[in-house]
């Protein structure tokens, strides 16, 4: 299955490895890289995650991942990452859908 990340989703990647790297960039760089793995790896079973409360459709999901949570969306042949963001801190009702 094809995995997309939205501009939000990389945004998100980037930012983080931005922050991690003022203290440490070799980390940054890994730790961002093992990130987009495992979320990579994790949707190619697409509905392990659970329906988004949010939004109410089947194929709108979400997984939680070291304390961020990741919305994705199903398609027939692919996965599209949403967003990424701390799940503590975030209101979802922002997120816009085409």
């Amino acid at each position: 299955m094809k995995i997309n990340f939205s501009k939000d989703a990389k945004e998100f990647i980037f930012k983080l490895r931005d922050f991690i790297s003022k203290d440490n960039p070799s980390k940054a760089k890994q730790y961002t890289q093992k990130l987009v793995s495992r979320i990579t790896n994790m949707l190619q079973h697409p509905y392990i995650g659970k329906v988004n409360a949010t939004f109410d459709n089947k194929t709108i999901r979400e997984i939680v991942l070291d304390g961020m949570k990741i919305i994705y969306k199903i398609y027939p042949t692919s996965v599209a990452v949403l967003m990424i963001y701390k799940y503590i801190d975030f209101d979802e009702s922002h997120i816009e859908m085409d």
